[in-house]
């Protein structure tokens, strides 16, 4: 059996195990990562091929740990890991200083109808997941969904799964906001400015906000049955700004750092890693807190989804070097050729449908280099088939209930609320959710960036 089959099968098992017992997915990333590297050690330039001053080694001491130390020194992308520790730090205090809860809950009081006030608290989530995630939106959003369902007399599990919807959509939107988002960035090379203006059009923040924009308006007429107007709901308690003004300061200093083309390499990672600390800092004096306080919140971070990327890293690279991409270029070369419409529809179709099950950042990092091989070997722009792989895993999380750890999370807060919202209840909205925002957003892609 040749290393390729092993690698592909390491790759696919992984996969399945994931989406099936996704409480366990760090394990399974964790294991399969670290047998890629026991290959690699066990037979050099098999999977991660050998440089040439080092070919010459093979058999030797160097030549055997090549695996391990390339893996650590250029396959896991520390910027990318850098990003994601600083932006749950702050997303940590962001949820404790309640003011995106405070914003959400005095727009949906001030609304005039059911309607207008869902979508405020659903662009609110929008917001916090475009910065800090789509776990933190979820988080931060609860509550008022909660309040106001209560007050509106309608089921919770409808508005909380909307929340987890559009936070999905939003997840990728800018550098800071997720893995997926961080790990595009160390694929592409794009800067946090390129989010939003690359190469002259609008990036991948706009092509999110028509997403939202879509899943919005499906929501509006969602509840328009309900015919009730005025909803009392109260006004979550402002604890303070100062994370908010950190954030402010985040988004500024990554916006300036945009400008310089010549960086150090994980410059952007260390600036949001500090920014991670100071919010830290700033809930330790401001606040008051004690060192084992501040200590709970930095342990209840995500850092098993730090683990997991890392893992995933690896695997993914594994997939790449071993030779197993360029024959899926090959592959679906075969099926869409050199129309590059076809195969557009496919990488969305196909994003959207793995992404249900599978997880996101699994996906996106084995499929990235995928994208910009088969666009290169078509003559087509890298981003038109990078954008719609991100933007397809995005939206097809939005199906299932296990389709993100956000989706996951939003069940959980619900059973721990005394209501259950079933597999079937959370598809009969997820799937046409899915339809529209995809169908939308990606005609807006293929305008902007065929």
């Amino acid at each position: 059996m040749s290393i390729k089959i092993v690698v592909g099968v390491i790759a696919v098992v992984t996969c399945i195990m994931i989406a099936v017992f996704q409480n366990k997915k760090i394990w399974f990333t964790t294991g399969a990562a670290l047998l890629v590297i026991l290959l690699g050690t066990i037979v050099p330039n098999s999977i991660f091929y050998l440089p040439e001053d080092v070919i010459a080694l093979e058999g030797n001491a160097a030549a055997r740990s090549y695996a391990l130390v390339h893996s650590l020194t250029e396959v896991v992308k520390w910027n990318a890991v850098l990003i994601c520790l600083g932006s749950m730090m702050l997303s940590s205090v962001l949820a404790y200083s309640k003011v995106a809860a405070h914003i959400g809950s005095s727009l949906a009081k001030r609304s005039t109808n059911l309607c207008g006030a869902v979508v405020a608290i659903l662009a609110v989530a929008a917001l916090v997941s475009a910065f800090v995630g789509n776990i933190a939106a979820v988080i931060i959003m609860f509550p008022v969904a909660i309040s106001f369902c209560k007050g509106a007399g309608i089921k919770s599990g409808r508005l909380v799964s909307a929340v987890a919807m559009i936070s999905n959509v939003e997840v990728a939107a800018t550098l800071s906001a997720s893995p997926e988002s961080a790990m595009f960035a160390g694929f592409s090379g794009f800067r946090f400015n390129d989010f939003f203006i690359y190469d002259g059009r609008v990036s991948f923040f706009v092509i999110c906000q028509v997403a939202m924009i879509a899943g919005c308006s499906f929501y509006y007429f969602v509840f328009a049955k309900n015919k009730k107007n005025r909803i009392e709901i109260p006004v979550e308690n402002l604890v303070s700004w100062g994370p908010s003004i950190i954030l402010g300061i985040m988004v500024a200093g990554l916006s300036f750092m945009s400008y310089f083309h010549h960086r150090i390499e994980s410059a952007t990672g260390i600036f949001v890693f500090l920014m991670g600390i100071v919010s830290m800092i700033w809930f330790k004096l401001t606040q008051k807190k004690t060192a084992a306080e501040v200590l709970e919140v930095i342990m209840k971070t995500e850092w098993k989804a730090v683990v997991f990327l890392m893992g995933t890293f690896v695997v993914a690279a594994a997939v790449r070097e071993s030779g197993i991409m360029s024959d899926l270029v090959l592959l679906v070369g075969n099926i869409a050729g050199d129309i590059k419409g076809y195969a557009f529809i496919i990488l969305i179709a196909v994003s959207v449908l793995v992404s249900a099950f599978v997880d996101n950042v699994v996906y996106v990092a084995v499929l990235l280099p995928f994208a910009s091989i088969y666009a290169l070997a078509i003559d087509a722009d890298p981003e038109l088939f990078t954008f719609a792989i991100l933007l397809g895993s995005c939206i097809g999380s939005c199906i299932t209930p296990v389709g993100s750890s956000a989706n996951i999370i939003a069940v959980d807060m619900l059973k721990d609320n005394g209501e259950d919202f079933s597999f079937g209840e959370w598809t009969k909205t997820g799937i046409p959710f899915a339809a529209i925002t995809a169908a939308v957003s990606g005609l807006f892609l293929w305008g902007v960036w065929n």
